[in-house]
């Protein structure tokens, strides 16, 4: 079977149930009748942008509100959608282009570099990113800000 055809069913099996590891992702692709290798798991996974979370792997969504559909930069994404960021205590103000701060927020929730982001709120073109302490705001306000330059 094609690399797309088992993109595809990598995209609709991590869209459908927790994936916590490789192995069980190559288990599940192995039931469809996909036999893949371990280093071509993981060129698939680093291709399709898959985030490993808590939960397990997860495709971040796109710019267009398509459920499922992989950002194909994330970090590119918030480069060119991020126009400012101050910070208030625990809390990030994060200001982006008209109508991306759901994206941007999106990206920062589903990306495993912001995780000292509990939680994000997106507008039209501010979001804010909620912190634990006054310290991970600041640390997160230079990941991004020198993601961003």
């Amino acid at each position: 079977m094609s690399k797309s055809t088992r993109q595809q069913a990598i995209v609709d099996i991590v869209s459908k149930q927790s994936i916590p590891n490789q192995a069980v992702l190559s288990e599940e692709l192995r039931k469809l009748e996909f036999e893949v290798t371990q280093a071509t798991l993981s060129r698939d996974i680093a291709e399709l942008n898959l985030v490993k979370s808590k939960d397990g792997y997860r495709l971040p969504e796109n710019a267009g509100g398509i459920e499922g559909s992989p950002i194909p930069d994330p970090v590119g994404a918030l480069r060119r959608l991020i126009v400012k960021v101050d910070d208030v205590q625990n809390l990030l103000v994060i200001r982006t282009r008209r109508s991306s701060a759901q994206q941007v927020g999106m990206v920062i929730d589903n990306n495993a570099m912001f995780n000292k982001v509990v939680g994000t709120i997106a507008g039209d073109d501010t979001v804010l990113a909620i912190t634990r302490s006054t310290e991970d705001a600041l640390d997160l306000k230079k990941i991004i800000v020198e993601l961003v330059d």
